[in-house]
């Protein structure tokens, strides 16, 4: 089964070219790389931020199922405990952004230092779109856990308001 799922891939990556030799060439534009292990930690620590996030809008429902908010209208515990999965979701979407650009940073660094050690003067084109690709690989998954944790903190936010109306 695994094998039928490598087919794409490998007709992919064996581009047969017809002309004065009909070898297979290889296509490095349609190379896909493994990613990184800085890489594989940061998508690992989106994957945490949205776990959290997660966990902080289940018991925000524990306490209160959607559509029946009536029952903790005079719980002040309740609006306290909303108000802090709040803050807190906050400072994880800045945590987001701040790790973006981390990421974002020692990827670019790493570009460069791998032509310095080719002792190449210039970077090539493909090593640009590679970097350019990751650099907004990389903003695409930020944006996106930013936006899930920025929802849940919005649907907190008008519990937070209905209850003080």
């Amino acid at each position: 089964m695994r094998c039928v799922a490598l087919l794409p891939f490998a007709a992919r990556l064996f581009e047969v070219h017809v002309g004065q030799e009909s070898s297979p060439a290889w296509d490095l534009r349609n190379l896909d790389r493994w990613p990184s292990a800085s890489e594989q930690l940061y998508v690992l620590f989106l994957l945490l931020v949205c776990l959290v996030a997660s966990i902080r809008l289940f018991r925000v429902w524990r306490a209160a199922p959607p559509f029946k908010l009536s029952r903790q209208v005079n719980n002040t515990a309740y609006i306290r405990m909303l108000e802090a999965a709040s803050k807190s979701l906050t400072q994880w979407i800045l945590c987001i952004l701040l790790v973006w650009g981390i990421f974002t940073s020692v990827a670019s660094y790493a570009a460069w230092d791998n032509s310095l050690k080719l002792k190449e003067e210039f970077l090539r084109s493909s090593e640009i779109r590679s970097a350019f690709r990751d650099c907004s690989q990389a903003l695409t998954r930020a944006l996106l856990a930013a936006l899930y944790a920025f929802l849940i903190r919005w649907h907190i936010l008008t519990r937070i308001k209905a209850l003080r109306d």
